[in-house]
């Protein structure tokens, strides 16, 4: 975020950065005095953090990033009155949807991140319970809330990133703020406070919307 300011206008006009702060505060409601079973912050989190996860993911294989137009043949069959061999068949223009690269690199990532939340958790679980495996439904409520955030962040950011020609950094670094921001925070101690901040400041961080620069302050000017 080198030279940009944050548009405290934009942050607060978004509706899933509200619904990202109310989720964190139903957490503290429901883990606040039970801080000993650290491990239901851990699922909300891994729960959460994997339905970005997959949002990204998924928006990375379908969103057409670069403006391109691909000619795909509809009819392959030959007819005797075609005397060229490379003009026969029909052809239309289709978008080129995604980017196989960063999709990939995304992927392996998630893989990797989504094995490490479980093992945290069922870690966690097992020690707490000597032995065992315990959740409670107030685990899942949070996770509900989490993949609804998922669906909008992948709709409000597939109609920026279309035809944006963004950067690698923008498609895949910075989306992991989100991320791991939150999960390294979680692990210096005191969970529960560092899951909340370190959530609502790596969602701030991770999202170029709410971030301006003075060349983007031109060219509005200039429009």
């Amino acid at each position: 975020m080198t030279n940009k300011k944050l548009v405290l206008e934009n942050l607060l006009r978004d509706p899933l950065f509200w619904s990202v702060l109310l989720l964190n505060l139903l957490i503290v409601y429901l883990y606040g005095n039970d801080t000993i079973y650290n491990y239901n912050i851990i699922v909300a989190q891994s729960i959460q953090t994997f339905a970005y996860a997959v949002a990204h993911y998924l928006l990375l294989k379908n969103t057409p990033i670069n403006y391109a137009v691909k000619k795909i043949r509809l009819n392959r069959k030959r007819k005797k009155s075609d005397k060229n061999r490379k003009s026969f068949g029909t052809y239309i223009e289709k978008d080129e949807t995604g980017n196989w690269v960063y999709t990939t690199i995304f992927f392996i990532l998630l893989c990797f991140f989504t094995v490490f939340l479980a093992v945290i958790v069922l870690t966690v679980n097992w020690n707490v319970h000597r032995n065992s495996f315990v959740f409670q439904s107030s685990d899942f409520y949070p996770a509900i809330w989490a993949l609804s955030n998922a669906i909008f962040y992948y709709k409000n950011n597939k109609a920026r990133l279309t035809y944006s020609n963004a950067s690698p950094s923008e498609l895949v670094a910075v989306p992991f703020f989100k991320l791991y921001i939150p999960m390294f925070m979680m692990i210096w101690g005191y969970i529960l406070p560092m899951k909340v901040s370190g959530d609502i400041i790596g969602f701030i961080l991770s999202n170029p919307k709410y971030w301006n620069s003075p060349a983007d302050n031109e060219s509005k000017k200039t429009v």
